[in-house]
């Protein structure tokens, strides 16, 4: 199976190596993914299309209890998030950032004030 980073710069697996930026890639065995595929930083860039990896079963991850997989949360499921004890922080704020955007903010009491603000806005 082959892991490729979106992003521009490099990533580091868990225990592994660094998979360079801008679409580098990095072939792994099943066995080697399901060790690392449920580490919070893994799974924060996973929902934020920042890694791709190549097979469907490398690609089935535990959601949270929020929503189902693939499917876009709404704001009030991301607040339940932020009080969801289950979830780590980089979950929650990256489904924030698929609803704020550019505008997100980087802690996370202020993020919940804007998504707060945004399920307020018609």
């Amino acid at each position: 199976m082959t892991i490729t980073n979106n992003r521009p710069g490099g990533f580091g697996i868990p225990g592994g190596p660094v998979i360079a930026g801008n679409g580098g890639t990095l072939e792994v065995e099943q066995k080697d993914w399901n060790t690392v595929k449920d580490y919070p930083v893994v799974a924060a860039w996973l929902d934020a299309d920042h890694l791709t990896v190549s097979e469907a079963e490398a690609e089935k991850k535990q959601e949270p209890s929020t929503g189902e997989a693939g499917e876009a949360k709404t704001v009030l499921e991301v607040l339940a998030m932020a009080n969801a004890t289950d979830i780590p922080f980089m979950t929650f704020k990256s489904a924030a950032t698929k609803l704020l955007g550019d505008k997100t903010p980087s802690k996370k009491d202020e993020i919940i004030a804007a998504l707060e603000e945004l399920a307020t806005q018609p």
